[in-house]
């Protein structure tokens, strides 16, 4: 069984160690090599299935000679027959990878190997940068139904996107794209790592690292961009091939995997909140003390209250909130600050109504009525209110804003007639807003409520104008609100605003 998918469903990378010319000749070193890379963390040996003439031809003149690389003098027939993996050797190398435990795999490169590697076993494909414009090639070993592991070194999007069609014509969609700078060794200007990225969102298949620069840093990076396959070339120490030059020892090899297996690690899934290291330092987070003797009646200030550490008080968010208010009990200096010692918003009295800041006892009711059809089609939200989320601002954003407050209407017979709300603006407007139940209407409980709490702005926040925001269409909220004084400021859309002194 080929592991490669298994391991990207666990959203492990999959490590392959390339072998190519790295044997140096030698069977036994190729065997030694497939031994060591299993034990520095490889899942797979992977080697090249070709001769020099299913390569090129034995042609001496300018087009086959190499210039300018690694490689630089040789004949390209000469190179191949010297770096090549005999054919007899390929078969113990495959039985060495299972006696080891990891996956065998081999790059053909042309009809000829593919139809050797099938009669080996072959579990997957590798196709080369240097081959990702032969089509018929990985159209003929696509056709196979294995994995295709496909490099794309040079390759243009086009050409990329030809590769994966030619896959998939042939009804094999198990491809995985390599990311890949074909230079030996890559220069790191030339990676362009950020095309992983890029390639996956494009190609919509997994994307890898084929990587030919030097050290693991390059690796590192691949996998924290989410190459979820690394391949790099491995060697024995002092033994010198065609590729030993830019290739990894497997020691390095081993210092690679665990670097990239620690990217994983610290990079770990989305997770908010303190990990179970950080529970016991919780304590020592900031939080509101009494940093003075605090009596009984005395307003909260930031002469007696401050955010200092540890964390046993009022979170530092809610210091604005309990500004001004009055404490319920003595509060000794260096006692944390709690809720139950504040006296919240003063509830406001009126001939026939109290108004008692909201609590959570109302939430049913507050959605209940901001979702009455005669109310909500003046809202230009088309969307409902959930409870959910009127509990996720009342805990969680109505605590926090200083200057927005809250109150039910209760009448004698103690029933919630409707919702009235304050907030109060940087210039000192008192912007009003309020929800009245339907069966309420035009009993005079909205403008008894409204004059109290404009009162309220007036005197406790020293508010010198108020506004309020009707809907044009609210004909029985604008005529009620030009009574009590309002006189329209603008008009924003469908909403008409209105504004008095006071």
């Amino acid at each position: 069984m080929f592991h490669l998918f298994e391991k990207l469903k666990n959203k492990e990378v999959y490590f392959i160690a390339e072998m190519s010319a790295n044997h140096g000749g030698s069977l036994e070193n190729a065997l030694e090599i497939v031994r060591q890379a299993a034990k520095a963390g490889a899942d797979c040996l992977k080697i090249q299935t070709y001769t020099a003439d299913s390569l090129t031809i034995d042609c001496d003149n300018e087009y086959f000679k190499i210039q300018g690389t690694l490689w630089d003098g040789y004949k390209l027939y000469d190179l191949y027959q010297d770096a090549g993996t005999p054919y007899e050797w390929q078969g113990r190398i495959k039985e060495e990878c299972e006696r080891c435990g990891i996956d065998f795999l081999s790059t053909p490169f042309d009809n000829d190997a593919v139809d050797f590697l099938e009669n080996l076993g072959c579990e997957a494909y590798k196709i080369a940068s240097f081959e990702l414009v032969d089509i018929p090639l990985i159209e003929y070993a696509a056709s196979k139904g294995k994995p295709m592991i496909i490099s794309c070194g040079m390759g243009s999007e086009d050409e990329i996107q030809d590769a994966i069609d030619a896959c998939k014509r042939v009804g094999n969609d198990q491809i995985v794209l390599l990311k890949c700078c074909s230079e030996y060794p890559a220069n790191w200007k030339d990676m362009h790592l950020s095309n992983i990225q890029d390639m996956m969102e494009r190609y919509h298949v997994p994307v890898g690292l084929s990587d030919h620069s030097e050290g693991h840093l390059a690796d590192v990076v691949g996998a924290s961009l989410g190459a979820c396959v690394i391949e790099k070339h491995v060697k024995l120490e002092g033994v010198k091939s065609a590729d030993s030059e830019f290739s990894m020892t497997i020691a390095e090899y081993a210092e690679m995997v665990n670097a990239v297996k620690a990217v994983g690690t610290i990079i770990g899934e989305k997770k908010y909140g303190p990990t179970e290291g950080e529970q016991a330092l919780l304590k020592f987070r900031r939080s509101l003390f009494a940093v003075r003797d605090i009596k009984k009646g005395e307003a909260f200030t930031s002469e007696n209250v401050r955010s200092i550490r540890p964390s046993q008080g009022l979170k530092p968010k809610y210091f604005q909130r309990i500004q001004g208010h009055a404490a319920l009990t003595d509060i000794p200096y260096g006692t944390p600050v709690s809720m139950e010692q504040v006296k919240s918003v003063d509830a406001i009295k009126t001939e026939r109504l109290i108004l008692r800041e909201i609590r959570e006892e109302d939430a049913q009711e507050i959605v209940a009525l901001r979702n009455h059809p005669d109310i909500f089609r003046y809202f230009t939200n088309p969307k409902t209110l959930t409870l959910e989320e009127h509990l996720h601002w009342f805990h969680d954003i109505y605590p926090y804003d200083p200057d927005r407050y809250d109150w039910v209407a209760i009448d004698a017979n103690g029933k919630r007639i409707g919702l009235f709300n304050l907030r109060v603006s940087k210039d000192g407007c008192a912007e009003i807003g309020y929800l009245i139940a339907p069966e309420y209407y035009g009993k005079g409980f909205a403008s008894e409520a409204v004059q109290a709490m404009i009162a309220y702005a007036k005197k406790a926040r020293g508010c010198k104008t108020a506004i309020a925001e009707i809907h044009e269409e609210n004909q029985k909220s604008l005529h009620f609100i030009q009574k009590l004084g309002f006189q329209l400021e603008k008009a924003e859309g469908v909403y008409q605003i209105y504004k008095r002194s006071l």
